[in-house]
């Protein structure tokens, strides 16, 4: 089966144009795209498209948004991250502490990719923090930088200073056999 994306990452994306640049914009953005027959019909938050459509989505917003000498996929990570927490997740903050949300990601990471592999929290400590990606060596390497941004802006939201440190060490576009996010971190 193909890799799919949920509509609810899709239209994350496609807030953020928004914000930016209004109805006209989005409009503009999602005219260009060879996938744009995904976006003909109101996306659904809790359908899946294509990761295609969402890779292409992301290329085209850099293109539009971005400047140079930027990390736009990380800033656009922590954008969503800042706004997935502030909504959707909103519980998962309030009722968990940050180690046990940590834990969480494989529930997190499924609900928004399918036959995308598995997120596993290998360690959650604030000395040693690290999510790994396995079983999806074709994940887009500015959606390895999205979720750099992201997982980032999500342990700043759940109530802790993430240290600068915070960074993909391994990934399957430098050859290595997962994907592997690391960081250190204090509670507030």
């Amino acid at each position: 089966m193909a890799t799919e994306v949920s509509g609810r990452a899709l239209l994350g994306l496609l807030a953020f144009a928004k914000e930016r640049g209004g109805k006209p914009v989005v409009a503009e953005i999602v005219g260009k795209l060879s996938a744009r027959d995904v976006f003909a019909d109101r996306v659904q938050p809790l359908r899946y498209y294509p990761y295609a459509a969402y890779v292409e989505l992301l290329y085209a917003l850099k293109l539009r948004f971005g400047r140079p000498n930027q990390r736009f996929f990380v800033t656009l990570g922590a954008t969503a991250g800042e706004r997935d927490l502030g909504t959707m997740f909103k519980i998962y903050r309030t009722l968990a502490s940050p180690e046990r949300l940590i834990r969480s990601c494989s529930r997190v990471w499924a609900s928004y990719y399918r036959d995308a592999g598995t997120m596993t929290a290998i360690a959650w400590a604030p000395e040693d923090t690290r999510l790994r990606i396995e079983g999806f060596s074709e994940m887009d390497r500015a959606h390895c930088e999205l979720m750099e941004g992201w997982m980032i802006a999500t342990m700043k939201q759940i109530g802790v200073n993430v240290n600068d440190d915070a960074r993909e060490t391994a990934c399957t576009s430098r050859g290595d056999d997962h994907h592997e996010f690391r960081c250190t971190w204090r509670a507030r």
